[in-house]
């Protein structure tokens, strides 16, 4: 009876102290981030005159997660544990597409899916790169998309517009602030071209 009560009490304390450690243990010391383009063009113009559906971007499996990735030399690749994007990339860089169009005027309206309104045409994208590159003598963000205008109403849901950007933005240090920034410059560029592209195709 003495031993297992002894015992008890001995697994109790341990318990304990293993409770005070973890609570009272330092905070894990994680920073949260986010791309915010900021589109500083006037407003066009001469838009369309229909509606744009903009569905959630597509993501990569190697850049979707909300850790910041980096690519090192002979292939190496890892995500880092601390430094992170508040909100998944695929969510933040759409939100970002839709406010940075609606900020255009280039269209009557933009929509997400599940409006009730019926759009005229829908622009799909897929984010193929969104990475650190710490391969070379100067670290660099690279940030690559391809994007889609699909005219759903047509027989064969017919693309009537595509187009592939690529930036590299070299960074002037290999800290996490420094990656944010150049990545919110490569995203800036990509939706400049965008939009400029989109206007001289004569969607219809």
């Amino acid at each position: 009876m003495k031993k297992n009560t002894l015992l008890f009490l001995i697994l109790a304390v341990g318990l304990t102290t293993a409770a005070c450690v973890k609570l009272g243990g330092k905070p894990l010391d994680k920073r949260y981030f986010q791309i915010t383009p900021t589109r500083s063009a006037e407003q066009v113009q001469t838009g369309y005159d229909f509606v744009l559906k903009i569905r959630r971007l597509s993501i990569s499996n190697l850049y979707n997660t909300r850790e910041l990735v980096y690519r090192g030399k002979q292939g190496r690749i890892e995500s880092d544990f601390y430094n992170m994007f508040f909100v998944p990339p695929a969510d933040m860089l759409t939100t970002e597409l839709r406010k940075w169009l609606r900020g255009s005027k280039l269209f009557t309206h933009v929509i997400k899916p599940g409006s009730m309104v019926v759009p005229g045409l829908t622009l799909e994208g897929v984010v193929n790169s969104l990475y650190g590159d710490y391969s070379l003598d100067t670290p660099a963000a690279v940030v690559g998309m391809q994007f889609f205008v699909v005219d759903e109403a047509s027989a064969n849901n017919e693309i009537i517009f595509s187009s592939t950007y690529t930036e590299r933005i070299p960074m002037p240090e290999s800290s996490a602030t420094a990656l944010i920034n150049a990545m919110t410059q490569g995203v800036q560029t990509i939706y400049t071209n965008l939009e400029t592209d989109l206007r001289a195709a004569g969607l219809k």
